[in-house]
């Protein structure tokens, strides 16, 4: 399954907005999106992240955040709800990150993200694509990857 990858706009922050999650992830967070624009029309998403919507077949079926941080590049990713669980999700993982150390054509080594303790699908999928975890406690489990 191939994924393209184009930056957010307010018309994806909007209908991203309205995906209806369920269970661990009842929502992705899109209010730091509203509120960037509302300040000075930019779209910046959690902690300044740039925002990019996958594209399939014409449609947006996830969101990819990239945070850049020297040779570390700090991903947030979500995937729309009716295709999770559908066996996607280690391919849109492995080209969205791709996207990412291509986009920002920097000296990247190491993708870190934080998942819910819950969400154990997305954990399975992180690691079989090569994620390992760092840090965790009974809410949060920080993984990474060296590339």
């Amino acid at each position: 399954m191939h994924f393209e990858f184009t930056p957010i706009t307010m018309e994806y922050v909007k209908e991203i907005d309205g995906w209806d999650f369920s269970g661990f992830a009842e929502e992705v967070m899109m209010t730091p999106y509203f509120e960037s624009y509302e300040k000075d029309k930019s779209l910046k998403g959690p902690a300044g992240c740039d925002g990019f919507v996958a594209i399939r077949e014409g449609e947006p079926v996830g969101l990819f955040e990239f945070n850049l941080k020297g040779n570390r590049l700090e991903i947030g990713l979500a995937l729309r709800p009716d295709l999770v669980g559908k066996g996607s999700g280690a391919d849109y993982v492995r080209q969205g990150i791709a996207f990412g150390v291509q986009y920002y054509d920097s000296n990247i080594d190491v993708v870190e993200l934080v998942v819910d303790a819950s969400n154990k699908a997305a954990i399975r999928v992180y690691e079989k694509v090569g994620f390992t975890r760092i840090e965790e406690d009974e809410n949060e489990i920080e993984m990474k990857m060296e590339l």
